[in-house]
């Protein structure tokens, strides 16, 4: 099958060099002109989690270069240039191929506006990477895939997509993707937004009893939002139950469920430094209205309060904006919501 992967960051590119290993070979689109010549002479070179490996691709810079239709697109952008990402490669992809959402956050939704539900396919992504230079990238975390399509649907290439992601990390193919990415998007939302106000590292954060009530909050919120949407959320990982979260607060649950916070705060997350807090320092613009913007959106259109992410988005808009900084301290204007 002809795949073809647009975006090769951290995510895409780690996973463009396990995909080749395994067998699957594929094209990339990178709209950088001067990462896709390296990507062409020099491959991307990825250490890490699984050890130290190499690929070289065939590498393109635009859109008009691609010649044929694709079995399969990955988009593996951030969720700021997704929709002018598969907006330009729409027509590359077969009537019958499926386009895959390879980003944090319920990015599939969007995608799928653009493709359709019965061709999109959402992945909830079970690794952490960093882009450490233009052809080197780090795996800093690894776990599981899921995936499926949109509408629940199981046509032949989504087997075939397992396979590929079986020689990044072991893969399962689900019938309630939105529930899985959901999962996924709790456990994202907090573990980037309390490391952007505050600039410290996981384990940091959960060491400190504030770090941890902040974390359960914005978890809370973001369980009691699925729950409205109808939304049977399952564990994330071994050790992140979210029915925890639908228990009566007293004391006896809450040191438990902190417990359990700052057993994973002791996780091989414990020193990852997220891709908020990255952007953050470098001056970019960040995905927080995937994450933290997200569960308040839907939040209040289901009529669940979400203040606590709320706040949080409003504070990671005003450090992008250079109204704020990056400081522990920032935690201190939750008191009394937490």
């Amino acid at each position: 099958m002809k795949v073809l992967l647009v975006g090769a960051g951290a995510v895409g590119g780690t996973a463009a060099v396990l995909f080749k290993e395994g067998g699957f070979d594929l094209d990339i689109l990178e709209i950088n002109e001067e990462r896709a010549k390296d990507i062409r002479d020099n491959g991307i070179f990825l250490t890490g989690a699984k050890g130290s490996h190499s690929a070289k691709f065939t590498a393109y810079s635009s859109p008009d270069s691609l010649t044929e239709k694709y079995d399969i697109i990955i988009i593996a952008v951030k969720s700021t240039a997704l929709v002018p990402a598969a907006n330009s490669v729409k027509n590359k992809l077969k009537d019958n191929g499926l386009a895959v959402a390879m980003e944090n956050g319920l990015c599939a939704e969007t995608l799928a506006e653009i493709f359709g539900s019965d061709r999109t396919v959402g992945v909830m992504i079970g690794f952490g990477a960093t882009l450490l230079s233009p052809e080197h990238v780090e795996m800093t975390s690894k776990g599981e895939f899921y995936i499926g399509l949109i509408n629940g649907s199981l046509p032949p290439k989504i087997y075939y997509l397992r396979d590929m992601y079986n020689a990044v990390l072991p893969t399962e193919i689900t019938c309630d993707i939105k529930a899985r990415l959901w999962s996924k998007l709790i456990i994202n939302t907090c573990i980037n937004s309390v490391a952007a106000i505050t600039g410290e590292t996981l384990g940091i954060i959960l060491d400190s009893e504030k770090g941890r009530k902040l974390f359960l909050a914005i978890a809370k919120e973001g369980f009691a939002t699925s729950k409205a949407l109808g939304l049977k959320v399952p564990p994330y990982g071994k050790i992140l139950d979210y029915r925890l979260l639908a228990l009566d607060s007293n004391t006896v649950f809450d040191k438990i469920i902190q417990a359990v916070i700052k057993a994973f705060g002791k996780t091989s997350y414990a020193k990852v430094k997220p891709s908020t807090l990255q952007s953050l320092e470098r001056g970019e613009k960040t995905e927080v209205d995937i994450f933290n913007g997200y569960i308040d959106k839907k939040g209040r259109e289901s009529g669940i309060p979400t203040p606590v992410n709320g706040l949080m988005t409003k504070m990671i808009k005003e450090i992008e904006d250079g109204k704020r900084k990056i400081s522990p301290s920032n935690i201190d204007e939750f008191s009394g919501m937490i």
